[in-house]
This record gives C-alpha cells, sequence and structure tokens, in this order.
C-alpha cells in the first residue's frame, strides 16, 4: 500500500520535472534561433548595399554580397520557422527584410513562363556570345582547343563572340580561325585582339565589319576591348571584358562552398583579404570603363566575364543606363561559373536602351573551362 501511496505522489513530481525541462528546451531554441535570425538579417541588409558602396570604402562588403542568395533563403527559412511556431510578430519582422530582395531575385533566378519563343530572322537582329575560355585548358590542364572547335562547329555560332583569356600561343587554336572563317563566309570574318606580354587575353570575331576598335588596359586591374560593328546601316558598339579575377584558386573555391573554411582563421582571413582587395581594383577600373562607355555615341553592349555577382558594385555601376540579358530572357538559376558548386553568375551581356533582347541562353554542356558560355540574341530598336 505504501509503495502505491509513494508512486502515486512521485508522479505529479515526474510530470512536472518534464515539463520543465521541455520549457528549458523550448527558451533555450528561441534564443539560438533569434541569434540566428539576427545574424543572417544584419547580413542580408549588408548584402543589399553591397551594389552601393564601392569597395574601397569597405571591401570586405563583397564577400558578403557573393552569398546574397544563400542568405536570402537562410532569413526565408527563419521566418517560416518562427511563423510555424506561433511568433506572429517576430516572423512578421523577419519577413519584413526579405521585401527588398524581392526585387533582386531575377538577378540570379527566372522562372521561364511562356519565353521559349521561335526568334524570327530579322536584318536588325544578332547574336552575342561571351566566354571564358581559360586559355583552352580543361579542369585537367589538358589542351581543349579540339574539343572546343567540335562544340562551336556543333552549335550556331553568334554572330558577334568575345572571347576571355585566349591565351595564343596555343597547340591547334589557328583551327578555330578557320572555323570562323568557314562559317562566317570568305572575307567576311572580322576580328579584333588585345595582347598582353605576348598573349592574346581578349578576341573578339564578328560576321558583321569592324569599322573601328579600341582597348582600355587596366595595367592589371582588367581589360576590356570596344569594336564598332556595323548592323542594317546602324553601329553597335560592343565592349568585350575581363575584369581583374578574385584570385580564389580551385581549392579555395570547394573549401568555401563545403564551409571548411571556417576551420581554418588564418587562411580565412587570407580569402577574405585576397576578395576585398581584388574588388577594390576592379572597382578602380569599371570606374574608368564606364566613363568611356558614358562617352560612347552608339547604342552598346557590355558583356564578358565580370568577375563579380550582381550583388556588387562593378555590376551596381555598369547596369546604370543597361539591361541585363538574363534577367529580361533567362531561365532557372543563372550561374555562369562552374566551381562553388555553380553558385555564382560573374559572366554578362548587358545592353543599352536602344537594343532589346529577344533570347537569352547559357551551355551548362559545355565542360572545357571553369566558366559556361553566355549568348543572347539582341535588336536594334526601331528610331524614335
Amino acid at each position: 500500500m505504501s509503495s502505491n501511496s509513494e508512486t502515486y505522489s512521485n508522479e505529479p513530481f515526474g510530470r512536472s520535472r518534464g515539463r520543465a525541462r521541455r520549457s528549458f528546451l523550448s527558451v533555450l531554441f528561441t534564443i539560438l534561433l533569434l541569434a540566428v535570425t539576427i545574424s543572417f538579417s544584419v547580413a542580408l541588409v549588408i548584402s543589399y548595399l553591397t551594389p552601393y558602396v564601392a569597395p574601397s570604402i569597405f571591401g570586405s562588403l563583397t564577400i558578403v554580397g557573393i552569398f546574397a542568395p544563400i542568405l536570402y533563403m537562410s532569413v526565408a527559412i527563419c521566418a517560416l520557422i518562427w511563423l510555424v511556431s506561433r511568433h506572429w510578430k517576430i516572423a512578421g519582422i523577419v519577413a519584413l527584410f526579405l521585401i527588398p530582395g524581392l526585387f533582386r531575385i531575377s538577378d540570379f533566378y527566372n522562372i521561364d513562363f511562356i519565353r521559349k519563343v521561335e526568334v524570327k530572322a530579322d536584318k536588325r537582329s544578332f547574336s552575342v556570345m561571351s566566354h571564358n575560355v581559360r586559355g583552352f585548358y580543361d579542369d585537367r590542364s589538358c589542351n581543349a582547343v579540339g574539343r572546343y572547335v567540335d562544340f562551336l562547329a556543333s552549335s550556331e555560332l553568334a554572330d558577334v563572340v568575345c572571347f576571355q583569356e585566349y591565351a595564343l600561343p596555343m597547340r591547334g587554336v589557328e583551327r578555330i580561325d578557320s572555323l570562323f572563317e568557314a562559317r562566317y563566309g570568305a572575307g567576311k570574318c572580322y576580328k579584333r585582339d588585345v595582347v598582353e606580354a605576348g598573349e592574346v587575353v581578349l578576341r573578339t570575331y564578328s560576321r558583321f565589319p569592324i569599322i573601328k576598335s579600341g582597348d582600355i588596359s587596366g595595367q592589371g586591374r582588367g581589360t576590356s576591348q570596344w569594336v564598332d560593328i556595323v548592323v542594317s546601316k546602324d553601329t553597335v558598339r560592343i565592349f568585350n571584358n575581363h575584369l581583374h579575377s578574385m584570385n580564389i584558386t580551385v581549392s579555395d573555391s570547394e573549401d568555401i562552398a563545403e564551409g571548411r573554411i571556417l576551420q581554418d582563421g588564418d587562411r580565412m582571413r587570407s580569402i577574405v583579404n585576397r576578395i576585398a582587395d581584388n574588388s577594390s581594383i576592379r572597382a578602380s577600373y569599371v570606374d574608368t570603363l564606364c566613363m568611356v562607355v558614358a562617352e560612347t555615341p552608339y547604342e552598346n553592349i557590355i558583356c564578358g566575364d565580370f568577375n563579380d555577382t550582381p550583388m556588387s558594385y562593378v555590376y551596381g555601376e555598369l547596369i546604370k543606363n543597361h539591361s541585363d540579358a538574363f534577367v529580361k530572357c533567362g531561365s532557372g538559376y543563372g550561374y555562369t561559373f562552374r566551381p562553388m558548386y555553380g553558385m555564382l553568375r560573374i559572366d554578362y551581356i548587358l545592353y543599352s536602351e536602344g537594343l532589346d533582347v529577344q533570347k537569352y541562353e547559357v551551355d551548362e554542356c559545355v565542360m572545357l573551362s571553369d566558366h559556361l558560355p553566355i549568348k543572347a540574341t539582341i535588336k536594334l530598336q526601331p528610331k524614335k
């Protein structure tokens, strides 16, 4: 009888202790979730500011901008958890941080509704392709010229092709010249090079006559080439760009993507400093490039490897008075840089107000460089 009574008297105490433990865990979870939410929200706000703050003022902002899509998803998940937990006010406050990002989602991801429209041949339309070919070396540092020629031969060749890191001399590279001459027609293949230290760092091929060209040398900060082509009696200037590298190695990219870099403080600081310093170098060069673009008397296209994401000062400056071909006609997640699990879009085709984009595509099957080739069909708008 006494043992039964003893068991009965201990039950309320056991339940009370269980409730106390659950209450403690609930409070601990809430505190941790709040700390995580605040951290991600602050980082997201900082990423919103990166296009407007010159890296020379605060270069470390650039690395926050790189991870803007991940930060946005993290804050959205936090808001959802608060909502499910019935913390309505906190969920509402967190959701407010997501509103500015709604206007930037298309910079990274586009839903393809009814965009697959057949582009009709038009005298005022032309296609532009841009690709950083990494000197025609594949992932194993083997000569990829032969396979690249096969890729070009099997695809619909763009009317204007802008290469970055062309890097002559390379065994067999003359086959690319031969292919363009064969596809464009005898006497109708035009090309211009930018040569630095004996290597062709930029090359532009055109089906249309090139009536004038020039380059903007950045003394290691970046290189740009411009060519004036004649399309249907109108002149269009095309800027082919390879902006200063982030100097992030393949192993750096893998460690960043997999989070291993967090375990090595010295190496993490080294990478952050490199990204910050190189962002400042690119920004300084882009200020010069933008002045040249502003003085251009023709409709123009700015394309190439910018080495910066849409949440960056470089992109923010170059997109002024221009539109992004991916934002207008792209679909899916628009990455162009294969390392880091394809998180980054750093190659672009931007076009001025008197032009319109009809089609944009990126070939994810081309594994011959660390960058993917991008292509857009552009149309000259009727003059007002």
